[in-house]
């Protein structure tokens, strides 16, 4: 794997690392560094080809995230359980205990 100078020390560590998980895992530690390096340059093209707005920024240009943005999931944007959609649902996890049942036999 032939780094070039314009590599962090940051991302060379990475990927020293990467190498080393691969010869720990029995390649030869220089297949290792070419599959390593190869895949870095996949990753680095790849990066190159999407548009300027979809790049991910570092977390000193992102932006401030709204509170509409930061929120995942609240109980009660969720509907309710009626009985009726719970009898469906004990129905259908009924069927397919009975499928699952039938084919471990």
């Amino acid at each position: 794997m032939a780094t070039s100078p314009e590599l962090d020390a940051a991302t060379k560590a990475l990927l020293a690392r990467k190498v080393e998980r691969l010869v720990g895992m029995g390649m030869d530690r220089k297949a290792a560094r070419r599959v390593v390096w190869d895949d870095y340059q996949a990753e680095q093209a790849a990066l190159a080809a999407l548009p300027p707005a979809s790049v991910m920024t570092t977390g000193a240009e992102a932006p401030a995230a709204t509170p509409a943005d930061s929120r995942f999931w609240n109980a009660r944007d969720e509907p309710e359980l009626t009985p009726d959609w719970l009898d469906r649902n004990r129905q259908q996890l009924a069927r397919v205990k009975q499928l699952i049942g039938a084919r471990s036999k």
